[in-house]
């Protein structure tokens, strides 16, 4: 994690490098924005909590009257979308 050349010059003289981690953090952050990025993360596997339509409608009235209508339409479209993802498909 000391790979940016500020922390070589600061890393106190009785520390030790016992491995080199940074890479491997990197590469899962690129990956995991890469696929928030995608919308191929979370899926469904990932989200198996389900909220009903009574509790989408008085979330967005909420959000409402905090004045966060663009929020509140977000929050119905994605739900309505994921009503859609879980209807079988007319050709399945």
């Amino acid at each position: 994690m000391l790979q940016h050349p500020h922390h070589a010059k600061v890393t106190p003289k009785f520390c030790k490098q016992f491995g080199n981690v940074g890479d491997v953090i990197n590469k899962a952050l690129s990956e995991y924005k890469q696929e928030v990025e995608t919308q191929s993360f979370p899926g469904p596997r990932h989200t198996p909590y389900k909220i009903t339509p009574t509790d989408v409608d008085g979330f967005a009235t909420a959000l409402q009257k905090m004045g966060l209508n663009e929020a509140a339409d977000a929050a119905a479209a994605a739900a309505e979308n994921s009503e859609k993802d879980e209807r079988p498909s007319e050709n399945s």
